[in-house]
């Protein structure tokens, strides 16, 4: 029995955090309850009685001071546990900038001198646009893009640093300031039409040096006049073209510091800055154009270290890709992004990366050397620093790719916040790709912080510039764009609501509801002013964007009505508002808003659903939202009525960024785990296997990005790392590995594997705010299962055969009888589509029953719906009994 995993904002080292937005939270093997306690300088100044269910997430009802030390403890009657930490320094230096306006990426300097034996420094630092800190040549931290991204008129973070090892004697601290997002060119249009930056024009830093004395005395170093600037080596940087960077430069003074008027709202950060994860090693193609390529086998994120040496005068050039084109390097579908680097040697030794900005790649074009040796190059990968949280392998080579594109399109696309895609001339946090990821995101990686920044971005745009509204993407850059519409705004809900069930921090809940609600309050209003029929039928909506049932293969979007996407989406978001507010305690919102919630959901009725129960609308998505949602007259005949589209589909998905995060969950949760199946082991397309097969390592962003012959589909639109369809792992975890949240913060599971026979083994495991999961099962001749579940969490077991087990804390194994058609599960009635997905029982037809196999293979793919008992009287594809019987008798004998 132990106390463990204490921490703090979910973090295991707490450095430099807000000393009033904390969020405690440990595991434990004990029942409890047990005594917190807050202790700083040999004293307790809070304790507080928690019980266990308590321990995932609760406050301590008292603000700490600025920039002390804390110890936080836990006890029992039988153990105790303990975490120090640290809260950052009230941030109050003036914000300083360069005298000369025109000098560019330029670098701030201060020499000082110690007053004697130090016990410990800090750096306390932000900057606009982006900073990176050295002190005596060292670099401070470990942090890359610093301060990060945000709304700078809403907030602005500055980052808390240990400096203590670094100093000497005498120092010298240089500071070196970059475009960034802040001032570089960025968004859709780069600079605003009258040639302004988005936030601002000027470098600006504020830093405070606090050093600490053995015998108490302390020296306070702020940014003031006595700063001075020198120009860099940078002749150009931005996010979206790179940087060129000449050793030759000469770095000059450039003279003296302003002091700047301008203030901002100052906050510590969260917690999770943009860290190296990953060295990737290249290695070597040689083009048929003569091109030097470097490949580094996945598509990743960050930029490529050069380790080798340049002579003077020699220019380094590197130009990033994320596929080939007849083998020679392309980069077309990057759009306007220029996404290159560019080295000028001054032949003394160097290390070669970047400061001020990052790439999405696999391939690196090279020119410039004389000899291009794959050992002097890494692939750096960096993104924020959130722990992954789970492990997923299957039997199936091809769903476990999948598994690894969906983490790592997650890696590549948590930059600071959720963007859509991290290479082209875009990299915008939508809020679509991000509300229909929130969950996989959640079982992949501890995403606490990093959405607890989002959520914040959301508000600022959302009183700032859009009345109540939620903006397209977030930040919107000072409202570039007109609010997102019914799916892509409704993330103001969606996001707080799932992130509240994932790790059951009430607090953050509370502070997320008055966005929750002022949305909630813009869609009543937006049905007030169409004739309040409590439906939304008017203005703009994205739909089922790029779904494979609109006018064209490449159409935006699909078919699915988009007056019915709206209304279903604001029945949504009420529905997850009353769930909020009685979770709160808001009696009187809940009473409100669900009485609202039951007319929209009667109006939809009525709008779409006949009285016998006969929905109006027939396409994938519609059925999934109705389902998904609960929205209908006669759940029955709309599962039979979704089943029949399904099969007209071929079970292919037509289903677009509404349908899709949500389609497995759906067949899953109302019985129809063949057509789950069928869609996820597909391997054409539309298909997540086809890309697979086609090579991809992350999530693209169409299902037809790479034509079967390989070249790219299209370059307006075309991201290869785009990770908003990766949310099928959600069902994979939930629903096929079977571990199933129940309850906020993960304190009551289900457990109930949806079998097919297309998966005989899984082993699972997942990093929960209540602990550890792990969940190994395979099926043999029997379906064996072992679970072990951590200590207080309510699970219920359901085994394949109906059976129900309550599971207590550690490890349990159960097994049981299986059917046989998860052993053998081709049979006369299996419909062709199903025997032909297998090269065994496609070459069982094709040796026995090649009239058959030549029909069903044909033009007419309708014939893959039939079975050999419907299609054996057809003309022209009569079976002798003889041969049925051979033929049934080989494909029985087939073990799946």
């Amino acid at each position: 029995m132990a106390i463990y995993q204490l921490k703090i904002n979910h973090l295991d080292a707490p450095f430099g955090i807000s000393s009033n937005d904390i969020c405690y939270s440990f595991q434990t093997d004990e029942s409890g309850p047990f005594i917190v306690s807050i202790e700083s300088d040999g004293r307790i100044i809070i304790t507080k009685t928690i019980q266990m269910h308590d321990a995932i997430a609760f406050t301590m009802d008292q603000n700490l001071e600025y920039g002390k030390k804390y110890n936080y403890r836990v006890k029992s009657e039988a153990n105790e546990a303990s975490l120090a930490f640290e809260t950052a320094m009230e941030l109050k230096a003036p914000f300083i900038k360069p005298l000369d306006e025109t000098v560019f990426s330029p670098i701030f300097h201060k020499d000082f001198v110690l007053e004697g034996d130090i016990v410990e420094a800090r750096l306390y630092i932000t900057g606009l646009g982006l900073y990176h800190a050295d002190i005596n040549g060292h670099k401070v931290g470990n942090r890359y893009l610093t301060p990060g991204f945000n709304d700078y008129d809403y907030y602005l973070r500055y980052q808390t640093f240990d400096i203590t090892d670094l100093l000497q004697k005498e120092n010298h601290i240089a500071v070196e300031m970059g475009d960034g997002w802040y001032k570089g060119r960025f968004g859709f249009k780069g600079p605003n039409d009258n040639g302004d930056t988005i936030w601002g024009n000027d470098y600006k830093l504020c830093a405070h040096l606090k050093i600490q004395y053995k015998g108490g005395k302390t020296q306070d170093i702020y940014t003031d006049e006595s700063w001075t600037i020198s120009s860099s080596l940078e002749k150009e940087n931005g996010i979206y073209d790179g940087e060129e960077i000449d050793y030759n430069l000469p770095m000059l003074s450039k003279g003296k510091v302003a002091i700047c008027e301008s203030s901002y709202h100052l906050i510590p950060d969260y917690g999770c800055g943009i860290i190296q994860h990953d060295a990737l090693k290249p290695s070597l193609i040689i083009s048929t154009r003569g091109e030097h390529i470097l490949d580094f086998h996945q598509n990743m994120v960050g930029f490529i270290r050069y380790s080798g040496s340049l002579k003077k005068g020699q220019r380094l050039h590197i130009l990033h890709g994320e596929v080939l084109q007849q083998g020679c390097f392309y980069n077309a579908n990057l759009r306007s992004a220029k996404a290159e680097m560019t080295y000028i040697g001054d032949g003394k030794p160097h290390l070669y990366e970047p400061k001020f900005t990052f790439f999405g790649f696999r391939y690196a074009l090279i020119e410039g050397l004389d000899n291009v040796d794959p050992a002097d190059f890494e692939g750096i990968v960096i993104y924020s620093d959130i722990p992954a949280t789970f492990s997923c392998v299957t039997d199936n080579p091809k769903i476990n790719q999948l598994i690894q594109n969906a983490y790592w399109g997650q890696r590549g696309n948590f930059i600071d916040l959720p963007t859509d895609c991290p290479q082209r001339d875009e990299r915008l946090g939508w809020t679509a790709d991000t509300q229909v990821f929130v969950n996989t995101a959640c079982y992949q990686m501890d995403c606490y912080n990093f959405y607890k920044k989002y959520l914040q971005d959301l508000r600022g745009d959302q009183v700032l510039y859009y009345h109540g509204d939620i903006a397209k993407f977030s930040p919107s850059l000072k409202a570039k764009d007109t609010p997102g519409g019914a799916v892509w705004s409704d993330a103001g809900t969606i996001i707080p609501w799932n992130l509240y069930c994932n790790y059951g921090d009430k607090q953050l809940l509370e502070s997320s509801y008055p966005m929750m609600r002022d949305y909630v309050e813009v869609l009543i209003q937006r049905d007030i002013d169409q004739g309040h029929k409590h439906l939304i039928l008017e203005g703009f909506c994205y739909g089922d964007w790029l779904a494979q049932d609109g006018i064209s293969p490449q159409s935006l979007t699909g078919s699915t009505d988009h007056g019915y996407i709206k209304s279903i989406y604001y029945y949504h978001s009420l529905d997850l508002l009353t769930l909020a507010a009685r979770e709160l305690g808001q009696a009187d919102d809940f009473k409100r808003y669900e009485a609202i919630k039951q007319q929209v959901k009667q109006a939809i009725l009525d709008e779409w659903f006949a009285p016998n129960g006969k929905f109006a609308l027939d396409t994938q998505t519609s059925y999934v939202l109705a389902l998904s949602f609960g929205v209908y007259r006669d759940k029955d005949r709309l599962i039979q009525d979704f089943k029949e589209r399904l099969r007209k589909d071929l079970y292919h998905m037509k289903t677009g960024f509404v349908g899709t995060p949500l389609i497995l969950n759906c067949l899953f949760d109302h019985g129809l785990n063949e057509e789950a199946y069928r869609i996820l082991y597909n391997e054409e397309c539309p298909g997540w296997l086809y890309a697979v097969n086609m090579g991809a390592t992350t999530i693209w962003e169409r299902w037809n990005s790479i034509l079967p012959d390989g070249t790219i589909s299209g370059t307006a639109m075309n991201s290869l790392n785009h990770y908003a369809y990766g949310s099928v792992c959600e069902a994979i975890y939930s629903r096929i590995a079977g571990l199933r949240n129940l309850a906020p913060g993960w304190k009551k599971v289900e457990i109930k594997p949806h079998l097919n026979y297309r998966m005989k083994q899984m082993d699972f495991s997942f990093d929960s705010p209540s602990g550890k999961f792990i969940i190994h099962w395979g099926i043999k001749d029997r379906f064996n299962i072992k679970a072990t579940i951590p200590h207080g969490v309510i699970a219920t077991l359901i085994l394949p055969d109906g059976t129900t087990h309550e599971l207590s804390g550690g490890e349990s194994a159960f097994t049981c009888d299986i059917p046989a058609s998860l052993t053998h599960p081709f049979h006369i009635h299996t419909p062709f589509i199903d025997l032909l997905m297998s090269q065994d029982a496609s070459h069982i037809l094709k040796e026995i029953l090649p009239n058959v196999y030549e029909v069903v293979t044909g033009d007419n793919i309708e014939f893959k719906l039939d079975t050999l008992d419907s299609i054996r009287y057809w003309y022209g594809t009569h079976i002798e009994d003889d041969q049925l019987k051979k033929a049934l008798q080989r494909l029985g004998q087939l073990e799946r």
